[in-house]
């Protein structure tokens, strides 16, 4: 099995027990699903990493009968790792590592949050506004799964790249971003989305992504 066809029988798991409507997929695994839906522009280069991020939102709403998604993640051969530290829940196969995120809202504070209706902890990141704000229903054989809009996803790149710790995936966030501003630059409602998400930001949030740029070398597509 690939690790993408891990990946997508994770999330029909996640879809038969009726909670895949409520939760967005980001990170770098959206690329494979842009390059699906929008015919394998070379612009978007196809993922290649190991790392799968599930966003879980803050106000998740009430799931009756509740979730177990670590037996789902179980039952899909992954071990079971829980942070002696945090008490975030990571989940590890040998394809693929699956970890849940979430919003913090106006926290100041990144900890791992524990949803009992879902049977999972996950780690709070403040970046997570954009892909949760700005997110759509993408349709890839029988799932229907939220993923960034393409123009939130390349903000949200744009932004990471500036808290990596690790170079490598900082200079991967960088190109990323790059390719999807060359993705976006060729479309002029695609270009107008981009700027009216930017606008829709706090002037703290436009003063970061001003300053990514900078620090990047990028240029938003005009």
């Amino acid at each position: 099995m690939e690790k993408f066809d891990l990946l997508v029988k994770v999330l029909g798991d996640l879809h038969d027990a009726g909670i895949l409507r409520h939760l967005v997929l980001v990170g770098s695994w959206c690329q494979d699903f842009y390059r699906y839906q929008f015919g394998n522009p070379p612009q978007i280069p196809a993922t290649r990493t190991m790392d799968a991020d599930i966003l879980i939102p803050r106000r998740m709403p009430r799931i009756n009968p509740a979730v177990d998604i670590a037996a789902i993640m179980q039952k899909n051969d992954f071990a079971f790792e829980v942070s002696p530290r945090s008490g975030l829940y990571k989940f590890n196969h040998p394809l693929l590592k699956v970890e849940f995120l979430t919003d913090p809202g106006a926290k100041p504070d990144e900890v791992a949050r524990h949803f009992k209706e879902l049977g999972v902890t996950a780690q709070e990141l403040h970046f997570m506004g954009l892909p949760l704000s700005y997110h759509y229903p993408l349709t890839y054989k029988h799932l229907t799964i939220n993923i960034p809009e393409p123009e939130a996803f390349a903000l949200h790149k744009l932004i990471v790249c500036q808290r990596r710790l690790n170079k490598e995936k900082a200079e991967k966030d960088r190109l990323t971003a790059q390719g999807m501003f060359q993705f976006i630059q060729a479309d002029p409602k695609r270009v107008k989305r981009l700027h009216q998400i930017l606008g829709e930001q706090s002037k703290g949030w436009q003063k970061k992504i001003k300053a990514a740029l900078e620090q990047t070398g990028l240029e938003l597509p005009q």
